[in-house]
């Protein structure tokens, strides 16, 4: 199982951003000392949901600041970007930072922020896909090309230079709880990038469209790599990490205030919504809790068939010294129990029995009030 730790600088209090993006820096230089595998940079515009506009000029920052951690995006949000430039970027930045990238992408789901930029949610899955369609072109194509799109059209023959360090490309991930996210990591080899808050019988059935995709095309259904979200708190005890749970409802409610467009000079509302979780059931989709708690917890979430996690411990501006120590009991304690850790080899044959779901049943799952 490899850890990495997740980071999109929310700052509900609109604190001095370069303090606050230093102390994200620090945490994983910090992370880096202490075994974690990599880190992912989220995009983020416009709101204090989460101060992260600039994704690769950020990567590049961290990547200068640390020697072997891999660092990647979570995700760079296709529709937005001008898909030459972003391959050109996108290039640079993995030979800059030693071919440590990987490219975590997204057709975006925050129509507030997409707006900004002139784009509709309702095109951007036309939009994901011919600009990922640019991207594997332009980096891959040593000739000339054109593309001629509905959104994205390049009349003029170009070629792309600087080729990335890693051939043929970036390891690409993809985040998103649609059976057609999974249905894409499937053909293209794509790491799906899920997240605890479907519960793991959410995540199990999401696992399963990504096994069924695989086997429609021919390819191997055995043992697929998984990357799982998870929000994460380690304190020596699991009381004191569950102190950490009005941080990590500010985030939730504030993603639920942007989702709403309800903004003002940026401040998202993070009032209560209807129908959010009790603490108990929230409790159950966090990883929050003593080391010995949350090893246990990531042991279930291997055994719905996580290999990747993601630690989303930068949450609604919990402090950086709780931060940085449950960082610290991370890799003292949690992934050095769980480093060989794997899914139970029968998962994917009973994982090929189940019927596929829909995207509407893996989005209910959300707010399923079942355990796990």
């Amino acid at each position: 199982m490899k850890f990495g730790l997740f980071l999109e600088w929310p700052n509900p209090t609109m604190r001095n951003w370069k303090t606050l993006f230093e102390e994200g820096v620090q945490q994983v230089q910090y992370s880096e000392e202490l075994g974690f595998d990599y880190c992912l940079i989220a995009e983020h515009h416009f709101t204090n949901y989460g101060n992260s506009p600039a994704p690769l000029m950020q990567a590049l920052y961290i990547g200068q600041r640390t020697r072997r951690i891999k660092i990647g995006t979570a995700s760079v949000i296709l529709p937005v970007w001008q898909p030459l430039r972003l391959a050109e970027e996108l290039a640079v930045l993995d030979n800059l930072i030693d071919g440590r990238l990987m490219c975590g992408i997204g057709r975006g789901y925050q129509g507030y922020e997409m707006a900004g930029f002139g784009s509709a949610l309702g095109e951007s899955r036309g939009k994901f896909q011919e600009t990922l369609e640019v991207l594997l072109k332009a980096w891959t194509s040593d000739e000339s090309f054109t593309y001629e799109g509905e959104h994205v059209r390049i009349e003029h023959p170009v070629t792309v230079f600087p080729k990335p360090k890693q051939k043929p490309h970036p390891p690409l991930w993809i985040s998103g709880t649609s059976v057609e996210s999974m249905q894409l990591a499937a053909r293209l080899d794509m790491l799906p990038l899920s997240s605890s808050a479907l519960g793991m019988d959410g995540v199990r059935k999401q696992l399963a469209t990504y096994v069924h995709a695989r086997k429609d095309l021919g390819k191997s259904a055995r043992r697929p790599s998984l990357a799982l979200q998870c929000m994460t708190h380690v304190a020596p005890t699991d009381e004191e990490a569950y102190e950490a749970l009005p941080y990590v409802r500010w985030q939730t409610r504030a993603q639920r205030g942007l989702n709403r467009h309800d903004v003002n000079n940026g401040n998202v509302d993070a009032s209560p919504f209807e129908g959010e979780l009790s603490d108990e059931a929230f409790l159950d989709r966090l990883y929050f809790g003593s080391p010995e708690t949350v090893i246990e917890k990531f042991r279930r979430a291997a055994d719905a068939g996580a290999t990747h996690i993601s630690n989303w411990m930068m949450f609604g501006g919990i402090e950086h010294e709780k931060l940085m120590r449950s960082i610290r009991l991370m890799g003292e304690q949690v992934i050095p129990a769980l480093r060989d850790l794997e899914p139970p080899p029968s998962l994917y044959d009973e994982l090929l029995l189940q019927s596929p779901v829909t995207t509407e049943e893996l989005q209910r799952a959300r707010f399923a009030p079942t355990r796990g």
